[in-house]
């Protein structure tokens, strides 16, 4: 599995906060450890009816995403993604792209067990 992580963001840019939503994020913003770069990740799911976390998931994984960065996580969500092998991480709140990235290399952030939303 791929190491490349996916940090729910409200704006374009690893400077956007992040977004405490998942499945309705606006952007998922996709850092990859080999090129040291952030690929950006429009989420289609903002405007769906149901099924948002779910549809969010099934783009993370055509990436190859093996790590989720997120505020909130719902219980399907969460389902889908520890299916897919995908570990998730929470404790972003009030902070950049960025500095959550910073913050879970330097092992600040707390993995969800359980959705929290």
């Amino acid at each position: 599995m791929s190491e490349k992580i996916a940090i729910c963001a409200t704006g374009s840019s690893a400077t956007s906060p992040v977004d405490e939503r998942f499945g309705r994020c606006l952007y998922f913003m996709i850092w990859d450890p080999e090129s040291k770069q952030f690929e950006l990740l429009a989420n289609s799911g903002t405007e769906a009816a149901h099924g948002a976390g779910t549809g969010a998931v099934q783009s993370l994984m055509k990436k190859n995403v093996g790590l989720v960065i997120s505020h909130r996580i719902g219980p399907k969500a969460f389902e889908a993604l520890k299916q897919g092998g995908v570990k998730i991480f929470s404790g972003v709140a009030g902070k950049t792209v960025e500095a959550a990235l910073q913050s879970y290399k330097a092992g600040e952030l707390q993995e969800l067990l359980s959705p929290n939303n």
